[in-house]
């Protein structure tokens, strides 16, 4: 196979990969367009949210079991077959359990399509540059999605939301022949020695800093919006500054090719974490437009710039790739648990909890990786 159609390929099966994250692409504005247009209570945005990415933990997880054991592009294919069927079916929820059930439901369905195709990488002879793409096609479509959304929701309702994320359902069934002929080395993974693994510190230490790490930024994620409007600022100016969050994370992924390994991983996630936190205490002045772009943008660099450097953590302690697969489950979990436990220390005050909770987390994440920090070649 040419490089040129391999490119295209893992472009393709980067778009469908996303497809299963879809909802998390326009998390903000979504869920700030469900609550006001439904008259939900306000800490309705942290529970979809948590559902939600619960969801997509437990679907990665079937995902993970299943991939060697059944073709990849059938457990793709059902994923974004349950995926359209609920997205259809959210559009006609109108109550707060209902909205929950269902969001819990396609978000399982999203965490099969997310994790079967990037597990459609496994096989390639260099999957870093394959993760990579996805990153870009990821951020880039997050960018289309955030800042089209509030005119779509303007004119549309939630409805049309939903139908976004169905049409990218539909355009990934169409594409997802591309996964049979990434996938073509992929072998069967086995879980029977995480209870090893598990057992040894550095493991366990590496993804609770993962898993904070994530909390934190889930949190900002899901209440930007909610944020951004008690602090004046339009639907039109939040879309645009979560776009730009977006696309900055293009800078963030580039910026990770660039420098490698050249000075290993204490000082970038070091520096990657101080900013990720300022771009919270930024958040703190929303009311001034410009600083609430630039602290969106910020936070969107970091985050894009700490997630490979997490994943490489975990890629080398474990050859196989059983901490990087469990990884996965634990960027969900951080991601649910943050905006789950914000929603109960909302209160009537603004959103201040919110960003002390997601600053506590970056704590908690630096304190878990200092005994790994002496390591050599880190």
């Amino acid at each position: 196979m040419s490089q040129q159609k391999m490119l295209i390929q893992i472009i393709l099966n980067s778009f469908i990969s996303a497809t299963g994250m879809g909802m998390l692409t326009v998390l903000p504005i979504m869920l700030g367009g469900i609550v006001d247009e439904l008259a939900l209570d306000r800490n309705m945005v942290g529970l979809i949210a948590s559902v939600n990415i619960i969801g997509i933990g437990i679907g990665g997880f079937i995902a993970a079991y299943y991939i060697g054991k059944k073709p990849l592009v059938l457990i793709v294919r059902i994923g974004l077959i349950g995926l359209i069927i609920f997205e259809f079916i959210c559009m006609n929820m109108l109550t707060a359990n209902s909205l929950l059930i269902c969001r819990f439901c396609s978000g399982i369905f999203g965490g099969l399509v997310y994790a079967g195709a990037l597990g459609a990488f496994s096989g390639l002879k260099d999957p870093i540059k394959a993760f990579g793409i996805y990153v870009v096609v990821y951020c880039c479509w997050s960018g289309i999605g955030l800042t089209s959304l509030p005119f779509i929701l303007g004119n549309f309702g939630i409805k049309g939301g939903y139908f976004l994320l169905v049409i990218m359902g539909v355009i990934s069934l169409l594409l997802s022949q591309v996964i049979s002929n990434l996938a073509k080395n992929i072998k069967e993974k086995s879980f029977d020695s995480l209870n090893v693994l598990l057992s040894k510190k550095t493991v366990i230490f590496a993804l609770l800093a993962y898993f904070f790490m994530q909390m934190a930024g889930g949190t900002i994620w899901a209440y930007t919006e909610r944020i951004g409007k008690e602090a004046g600022l339009n639907q039109e100016q939040i879309g645009l500054a979560l776009g730009l969050s977006t696309l900055l994370s293009l800078v963030g992924g580039l910026l990770v090719f660039k420098i490698g390994n050249n000075y290993g991983f204490k000082w970038p996630v070091l520096i990657g974490l101080s900013f990720m936190g300022l771009s919270g205490l930024m958040l703190y002045q929303s009311k001034f437009t410009f600083i609430f772009f630039l602290a969106n943008g910020l936070l969107g660099a970091a985050w894009a710039f700490l997630i490979p450097f997490f994943q490489q953590i975990q890629a080398s302690l474990d050859v196989q790739g059983k901490v990087v697969s469990l990884g996965t489950i634990v960027n969900m979990g951080g991601r649910s648990f943050g905006p789950a436990l914000a929603a109960f220390f909302l209160g009537t005050a603004a959103f201040i909890n919110v960003i002390w909770l997601a600053l506590i987390g970056l704590f908690l994440s630096f304190l878990f990786l200092i005994p790994m920090m002496n390591k050599k070649n880190t």
